[in-house]
């Protein structure tokens, strides 16, 4: 569970004008109305990165996040924030309702990276906490990201906080 609650937290905009297409957008969900699915990532690792952390640090929130085959997981992880910074670091929030097991502290930090072409992110780098969140897109504010836990699919949508 300490891997889902750092994907969750996992947010990342977009603010470069050149865009990268990805072979297969993520599909339509019900519950990611409130937000335009990104369908591209930026060109460069640069670009990623300085969308990512906004030149010095950003905020992420959490719009929408799914584990497959549990839907009432979703509640506990829409009040997650994340910041991101520069330096590589970020420091994740898990708001005011965890959602138990592994996930039972509120703040946390490590460190990130972008990998893969900028088709992915690394978290937690050689310590038992590294996950690896596959990008779907990453466009005007909004990124989504995948991955597995115990073999379930996860999804999340995040958005630069407010």
């Amino acid at each position: 569970m300490k891997r889902i609650a750092f994907f969750i937290a996992i947010t990342l905009s977009f603010s470069s004008c050149e865009l990268a297409e990805l072979n297969e957008p993520p599909s339509d969900d019900a519950d990611m109305d409130m937000v335009n699915l990104p369908t591209t990532i930026p060109a460069s690792i640069e670009e990623f990165e300085q969308a990512f952390h906004g030149g010095s640090e950003r905020m992420w929130e959490t719009a929408s996040f799914q584990l497959a085959g549990f839907d009432g997981l979703q509640s506990c992880r829409l009040d997650d924030t994340m910041i991101i910074n520069s330096n590589g670091m970020y420091q994740y929030d898990g708001g005011d309702i965890l959602c138990m097991a592994e996930d039972d502290t509120r703040l946390k930090s490590g460190t990130w990276e972008v990998v893969n072409g900028g088709r992915g992110l690394l978290f937690d780098r050689d310590t038992e906490n590294e996950y690896v969140a596959d990008v779907n897109g990453f466009e005007d504010g909004v990124i989504a990201l995948e991955g597995q836990y115990l073999g379930l699919s996860i999804t999340g949508v995040y958005r630069i906080g407010q």
